[in-house]
């Protein structure tokens, strides 16, 4: 009964607006206005640096519509920040268990200005605006990492079968084929090596190339340059070519970079050219 009035109720949220006017929120130290729409008595609540996963409606005061992870078809990831971080938003987060839903409204200066972001063109800055969450989940650091990983395994597992890639994977998770032989050559750490390259992401969209006739010199193992890279130029020879699924702790990692998203498996197509080897 409990489940069944939280989704009626958030139904008539979103379509009308009219179960909104019936809540009587609390409000916080901080300012916060807050009314729980399902409160679970057992489990932990999340600490600073633990990911919430959630469904998540964000409105505006006409109850329009701007974020809907229901139409998304996604659960959305939050993170609970560190201190001296603070804001409404997080102390929300800091009040939720699993299972637990919430409807809480905040002013949006409140929201974007700890972020250090511009208040987007749909909001006004003196306007309030309301997120409905449900928490599906709270993992901590490590046991998200985890999770991550398996997910991962399984979209590079399931890409190099429709690939119908001849591939091997070496001990960091990096799958790879060579599609072009070279002589026996190899690079070891230090080596300057020539490279032409094309890096993606897993649906095709280009991250960064070289250009047509152009080659890139990289030695082997500086900081740099993502590990994935240094470890197939190890793994190539002098002439070949080769083709690989890095995965993210490889690559860019779990925060990504201003040019790559976190979380990131690349996909790279690369020729070694040259090896000259260092002294």
């Amino acid at each position: 009964m409990k489940a069944v009035f939280y989704l009626g109720c958030l139904g008539i949220i979103i379509s009308m607006g009219s179960c909104t006017k019936e809540i009587k929120y609390t409000k916080n130290s901080s300012g916060l206005e807050y009314c729980y729409l399902e409160k679970s008595d057992t489990g932990s609540k999340g600490k600073p640096g633990y990911f919430y996963l959630v469904e998540m409606v964000g409105q505006r005061e006409d109850d329009s519509v701007f974020i809907d992870s229901y139409k998304l078809g996604q659960k959305i990831k939050l993170v609970r920040t560190q201190p001296p971080f603070h804001s409404m938003f997080n102390d929300a987060l800091g009040m939720l268990r699993v299972g637990d839903s919430i409807q809480f409204r905040m002013p949006v200066d409140s929201f974007f200005s700890p972020l250090k972001q511009a208040v987007p063109a749909y909001l006004k800055s003196n306007q309030l605006i309301r997120f409905t969450i449900k928490v599906k989940d709270i993992l901590d650091p490590e046991a998200h990492l985890l999770k991550m990983y398996f997910y991962e395994v399984d979209k590079m597992l399931e890409y190099v079968k429709l690939k119908k890639w001849n591939y091997a994977t070496d001990s960091t998770g990096i799958k790879y084929e060579a599609i072009k032989k070279g002589n026996s050559k190899k690079a070891k750490k230090g080596d300057e090596v020539m490279v032409s390259y094309l890096l993606t992401y897993m649906d095709g969209k280009i991250i960064d190339r070289t250009k047509p006739g152009d080659q890139s010199k990289v030695i082997v193992g500086e900081s740099n340059y993502i590990s994935g890279l240094s470890r197939l130029i190890l793994l190539a020879e002098e002439g070949s070519k080769i083709r690989a699924l890095i995965p993210f702790a490889e690559a860019f990692g779990e925060n990504g970079s201003p040019y790559v998203d976190p979380y990131a498996t690349l996909v790279i197509e690369l020729d070694i050219h040259k090896i000259n080897t260092s002294k």
